[in-house]
């Protein structure tokens, strides 16, 4: 697959993008604030607040950062190991800004080096919901996205809204959730062949 990057901004009507996504990693992560990673899920969502998002959205986003991260095998005994980490970081996420791959690589090597085991997955999102929950009297609802995924075995169409992925299956908007698949996975990669689309380009009948 063709690495792109994130999201051309001027083409995205997603309410994250990769400078937010990068600031949400450092907050997450506790980046410079302290001797070890951190797990800080409140600052995630305190962030997402501040930027009047959906805390569930940008959760999702770091979440498939954070596990991108997570695939990335760390090559302890190189010399050059740090580097060559935050290259391949790079290649696969190259919209996140030079903080957020620090702390990413930060992480990666706090875990080989000093925990001795793999890195766990981040678990952000349900503290997000439940947050968002406590501010639902005020909150605007996301404006959903639209997704077309054109391969050798046919057309499908996704949805993105509120941070959750859904499938047009027949006629109908099913929530979808395969793992490195699916909108909020593409956005972070620049799928080449996924594109976002109007709904008027959408197959006739389709829900809202």
């Amino acid at each position: 697959m063709q690495i792109t990057p994130l999201i051309k901004l001027e083409e995205m009507s997603a309410s994250v993008d990769g400078s937010l996504v990068s600031a949400a990693i450092v907050a997450y992560l506790g980046w410079g604030r302290g001797p070890h990673p951190g797990s800080d899920a409140q600052a995630v969502t305190d962030l997402a607040q501040r930027h009047g998002i959906p805390a569930f959205d940008l959760a999702r986003a770091v979440e498939q950062a954070v596990a991108t991260a997570n695939t990335i095998r760390v090559d302890d005994a190189a010399h050059d190991a740090g580097p060559r980490f935050e290259a391949r970081l790079r290649a696969v996420l190259p919209s996140l800004e030079r903080d957020a791959v620090a702390a990413l690589t930060s992480r990666a090597f706090w875990y080989a080096r000093w925990d001795g085991g793999e890195p766990p997955a981040a678990h952000i999102a349900p503290h997000a919901e439940r947050s968002a929950d406590r501010h639902a009297t005020t909150a605007t609802p996301a404006p959903r996205q639209y997704w077309r995924h054109s391969t050798s075995l046919g057309t499908r169409y996704f949805a993105l809204s509120d941070g959750r992925d859904f499938l047009l299956e027949g006629g109908e908007w099913v929530p979808y959730d395969r793992y490195r698949s699916g909108p909020s996975w593409w956005r972070l990669t620049g799928e080449s062949d996924a594109d976002i689309v109007d709904r008027s380009e959408l197959p006739p009948g389709t829900p809202d």
